[in-house]
């Protein structure tokens, strides 16, 4: 029974700080009031869109506080409060961004002026794109996507079957990259991911939304033991030439509490799916919530 709100009548507040143009999307931190918007467009002097802070304490009265430019565009972040093995930055805002070439990192606990802590270059690197925390509440690895290095056949990715990214982030000022995996075993493009429980979701257009068990992850960081748990195809018309690298089928999902994750399409609307048995049934917290 979805809800759909009213625009006249629901509205609560309005912020309109902005280039007059686009944002590619809004994040929320959840551990601290904000939204970030990223990727807005044009690009400016002042914010070069870059992570774009947006201050809902007051949900009346959201404001602008600062912006982090100086790496340029940002695609997507996530934020949170931290709480892992840096112990220099417990309880600091940290930003982690995907910004075209590089996972960035922020100290964002000062808005009007965050610093960079480290910036990440990977082999392969093509356009990155998006990533998560592999734990809610220990912040130590992120897996993430590069959404054009299977398009362009780069690196690892050569032979079309998208991977996933891994990142140690247990020196925040000097992150390393420790390895990736498959995320499929057909051709296509990797997109969104969220991970809840050692449990990833992954959108991967044409190949459908795959279900990974990530759980290994902080024991084998290469990737080796990670294992693929279901997936439903969305766009099942390419699958007898194997999979195809084109933007078709889902690019976004969301798990929520009660264990159902809503999928987009670009063909065939919305879908509402379940895990059948197993890990990542039961949706623990869903993606959305607090570091805690």
């Amino acid at each position: 029974k979805p809800i759909k709100f009213d625009p006249k009548t629901d509205l609560v507040g309005l912020f309109d700080d902005l280039p007059i143009g686009r944002a590619h999307n809004v994040v929320i931190d959840w551990d601290n009031e904000y939204a970030i918007a990223v990727g807005a467009q044009p690009r400016n002097q002042t914010c070069a869109a870059g992570l774009e802070y947006i201050d809902l304490s007051d949900p009346a009265n959201p404001t602008k506080p600062g912006c982090a430019s100086s790496d340029g565009y940002t695609h997507d972040a996530q934020c949170v409060t931290y709480n892992g093995p840096d112990t220099r930055f417990k309880g600091r805002n940290i930003c982690v961004a995907y910004n075209e070439d590089s996972v960035t990192i922020w100290d964002s606990t000062d808005k009007a002026n965050s610093e960079m802590l480290g910036r990440l270059a990977y082999p392969g690197a093509t356009y990155t794109h998006q990533g998560w925390w592999t734990e809610r509440n220990w912040h130590q690895f992120v897996l993430f996507n590069d959404e054009l290095d299977e398009f362009e056949g780069v690196g690892e990715a050569a032979d079309g079957i998208p991977i996933t990214h891994i990142a140690d982030l247990s020196d925040l000022r000097n992150p390393k990259y420790t390895g990736f995996f498959k995320n499929t075993d057909h051709v296509g493009i990797d997109h969104n991911l969220y991970i809840e429980d050692g449990i990833m979701f992954q959108s991967n257009y044409g190949a459908g939304v795959w279900v990974t068990d990530v759980s290994s992850i902080s024991t084998h960081p290469d990737g080796s033991k990670v294992e693929k748990l279901a997936f439903f195809d969305m766009h099942p018309e390419d699958d007898a030439a194997g999979g195809s690298l084109e933007f078709v089928g889902t690019w976004g999902n969301f798990q929520f509490p009660s264990g159902y994750i809503v999928v987009n399409t670009f063909e065939r609307g919305a879908y509402v799916l379940r895990v059948a048995s197993g890990p990542g049934r039961d949706g623990g917290k869903g993606f959305g919530g607090k570091s805690e």
